[in-house]
């Protein structure tokens, strides 16, 4: 392990906060795209309690984002232990109120799938509450949805029996026009045994046991459609707008695990009526990306490449080579040194080179890599790809600061009672690699890049060069060692918010 003191601290200058646009009213903001305007925190430190405004004991695991409307915090968790445990099945639905971190209420949610806790694939929590500021809409990915209105009543009620070929579940609920539109298997009265792999995998490949995105109306819970192209429970797919200004969902299907979703590619959904606008088969394709885009283009990493997607047309651009002709900055002697045109180092090409941490803003494509310790973008204009060598984990206490290059500490992966909470070490690494990692956000300038760690690299991602400039802190969710999160941060009125195996955190002024 190689591990370096800091002249400089990399937690850096606190840019005042200034104030957001809007709610996050879903995992992917008001927007649908993980993106904010205003301004927020760009440097925090919860290991230190710098521009922590509060933080408050969860009472199991989660990986839910938390949403934040009204001056509401909501999200999700297993519910409390007695022992050290590797898998769970109900979860709670939990109401803060987001100026003090109070609980208001808990609900709870059954289900009919137990699956492993704190999974670097996902677990039972992993879909994020959705709420329009009256109704708030939470989703077991076991099996269950509740809809509650904001004081906690119910509202409405749906179970089903979900389809174990494999666990995963990275599809964050949408909001659209009154409609919650989720994933789940289209074939009802499933056995639960069909929730495990072993109980799933002799039922076969029909479209019966597909899973595609399902419109329910949050306010009643009636189904308003189901999607004519599937989606593989790898994919995270996003709601944006056409160059007319038609509301679309652009989703994929593939990824590990052989999912039975067919044709493995890309399709275009029409996000009124479900109706599928194009579908682009890809052989191959790995679908365990954010599905991102904006009015007549896209991107999406296929093998070691990067291709534009004409949304038009549901064509592929050519692609751009991700790990040859690059410019790769590397950490030598206290500082970074450019080697442009130069092959990206160890890149793993039997695995996708990112997992879920992708983001598009303005003509940048941003992505942190599987193999190593790189923060990368394509610059959609020029086909430029840079990346930027960072520390993997930062160890603070009062007044030191040890920067580990290479390996982290590993996680204890416990819970406020100090009960350990997963089946699979892997989830005891560093969350680089084979993990279906948090997404980044974007508030104002800065990009926000979370990590299973608890750090968070913040980025200004228009920087003329993705160089030690453009990183403008390493920040922290937590003491490292101790540290676990899987969830997305969100933003409001000039704050954000987050989440880790232990905590709710509020960061600002």
């Amino acid at each position: 392990m190689r591990t370096r003191k800091l002249l400089v601290a990399i937690l850096g200058p606190l840019l005042l906060a200034g104030t957001a646009a809007a709610d996050w009213p879903e995992a992917a903001g008001p927007h649908h795209d993980y993106q904010t305007s205003g301004s927020a925190p760009a440097a925090f430190s919860v290991s230190r309690n710098e521009h922590i405004l509060w933080k408050v004991p969860l009472p199991n695991t989660g990986e839910s984002t938390p949403v934040v409307a009204k001056g509401r915090v909501f999200l999700t968790c297993h519910t409390p232990m007695t022992a050290d445990a590797q898998a769970g099945r109900d979860i709670l639905a939990l109401c803060f109120d987001a100026s003090t971190g109070k609980e208001l209420w808990r609900r709870e949610l059954p289900a009919s799938r137990t699956t492993d806790m704190a999974s670097g694939f996902s677990d039972n929590t992993a879909a994020s509450p959705v709420t329009d500021g009256q109704f708030v809409c939470f989703v077991n990915v076991g099996g269950s949805i509740r809809t509650y209105d904001f004081d906690g009543k119910l509202v409405w009620q749906y179970d089903w029996v979900p389809f174990g070929r494999h666990h995963a579940r990275q599809q964050e609920p949408i909001l659209h026009h009154g409609n919650v539109i989720l994933l789940k298997t289209v074939a009802e009265n499933l056995p639960v045994a069909a929730t495990t792999k072993a109980g799933a995998k002799p039922l076969g490949r029909d479209q019966a046991y597909w899973t595609r995105l399902h419109a329910l109306e949050l306010s009643t819970g009636k189904l308003q459609w189901v999607a004519e192209s599937a989606t593989s429970v790898h994919a995270s797919s996003l709601l944006n707008r056409t160059s007319d200004g038609a509301p679309a969902i652009l989703t994929g299907r593939g990824g590990g695990h052989q999912p039975p979703e067919e044709p493995h590619g890309l399709s275009l959904i029409n996000a009124d009526s479900g109706k599928t606008i194009w579908d682009l088969p890809i052989p191959g394709y790995a679908a365990h990306q954010n599905n991102v885009w904006r009015g007549d283009r896209g991107g999406a990493f296929i093998g070691m490449q990067h291709h534009q997607i004409d949304l038009q047309q549901g064509v592929l651009q050519p692609g751009v080579s991700l790990t040859k002709n690059v410019q790769v900055r590397q950490f030598q002697s206290n500082h970074d040194v450019a080697s442009p045109g130069t092959t990206l180092p160890a890149a793993n090409k039997a695995k996708a080179i990112t997992y879920h941490t992708n983001c598009l803003v303005g003509d940048f494509h941003y992505f942190r890599t599987h193999s190593d310790f790189y923060l990368g973008r394509v610059n959609l204009a020029s086909g430029k790809v840079e990346y930027l060598q960072v520390p993997v984990q930062i160890i603070r206490d009062a007044k030191t600061e040890t920067v580990l290059w290479d390996k982290a500490l590993p996680n204890d992966v416990k819970n406020n009672e100090g009960f350990v909470v997963c089946q699979d070490p892997r989830a005891k690494a560093s969350g680089w690699g084979h993990v279906s990692a948090a997404s980044p956000i974007v508030v104002g300038e800065h990009l926000y890049m979370p990590t299973m760690l608890g750090m968070v690299y913040v980025v200004r991602w228009n920087a003329p060069a993705l160089d030690e400039s453009a990183l403008v802190s390493i920040s922290d969710l937590g003491p490292a060692g101790k540290t676990w999160t899987l969830s997305s941060m969100a933003a409001d009125d000039g704050k954000l918010y987050a989440r880790t195996l232990k905590e709710l955190i509020c960061i600002g002024d």
